[in-house]
Formats: C-alpha cells, sequence, structure tokens
C-alpha cells in the first residue's frame, strides 16, 4: 500500500477487538471491486472523502473491504463487511486532538521519542488511541484508551 497507509495487522485488530484475531490478509483491489453495499456505507458515512485505493483482507474469517480515503487533511481507513456493515474506522489525527491523558501517557512512556502516526480507532462505538513512535532508533506501536490506560493484546 501507500506510504501513509497504516495496515491493520492481526495485532492492532485484535488490541482493538480485544480479543486475539488472525492476521488479516489484505489484497489491494480496483475500487469498482468493492460490492456496492460497501461503497453506498462509505459514502453516506463521508461524502466528501476522496477514496484512494481499497483492499480486501480477512476479517475473523470473513471477507472484508478497506477504503482508504482523504477528507482535507484527513487520511482515513474505513473496515466494512461485504453487507456494508462498519467493522472500524482508523483516522490519522494531530497528536493535540487525543485527550489530554492520552498524550500524557505516550510522553511518558517515550520520553524524546518522535511520534510519527497518531490515529483515532473507532470499533462497536469503542474509541482508542494508536501511536507509532520512534524511541531509541526503534519504531514502537502502543494503543490507548481514552484515559491513558495502555491497552494490549
Amino acid at each position: 500500500m501507500k506510504h501513509y497507509r497504516h495496515k491493520l495487522t492481526g495485532s492492532i485488530l485484535a488490541i482493538v477487538a480485544g480479543a486475539a484475531s488472525a492476521l488479516a490478509e489484505e489484497q489491494e483491489i480496483s475500487c469498482d471491486a468493492v460490492p456496492r453495499p460497501v461503497r453506498a456505507a462509505f459514502e453516506k458515512a463521508f461524502p466528501k472523502a476522496t477514496i484512494k485505493e481499497c483492499a480486501k483482507e480477512v476479517e475473523k474469517g470473513k471477507t472484508a473491504y478497506e477504503i482508504s480515503s482523504t477528507e482535507g487533511g484527513t487520511r482515513r481507513d474505513v473496515l466494512f463487511h461485504a453487507d456494508g456493515r462498519l467493522i472500524v474506522v482508523e483516522e490519522a489525527i494531530p497528536i493535540a486532538s487525543a485527550p489530554d491523558p492520552v498524550q500524557q501517557a505516550v510522553r511518558k512512556m517515550y520520553p524524546g521519542g518522535e511520534i510519527r502516526l497518531a490515529e483515532k480507532i473507532t470499533r462497536d462505538g469503542a474509541v482508542l488511541y494508536e501511536f507509532r513512535v520512534k524511541h531509541r532508533g526503534k519504531l514502537e506501536e502502543v494503543v490507548f484508551d481514552p484515559s491513558g490506560n495502555e491497552v494490549k493484546p
């Protein structure tokens, strides 16, 4: 996928879902190959977004479709079941828009680290915040709940 894309890996899906999940096999596809219910659900939810690319993957044993888009300066990946039901939304955000306890937690965990990516992840009404941080020469990923508590798989 493109350099800005954040793939939904099994470990992140497990974190977000709160349960173990098999590695999602993601395959880039033509956006014309996305089922109509998925496209309709995306366009209804994000009418001003520009679709950049699409993928097909397996989510908990079922085929799911991911639409990567931009809207203004916001990058967003949205995963749907084939019937158009929403699974998860990952939205790149400025660190400053994460709740204060989350900002404090990531800075405390990685003092002096460079935050490369901040995302707001919404699944089943629950919101989590994921960060990719370069710290001591390594690229680390960490997820927090809105109170600043680390969420582990």
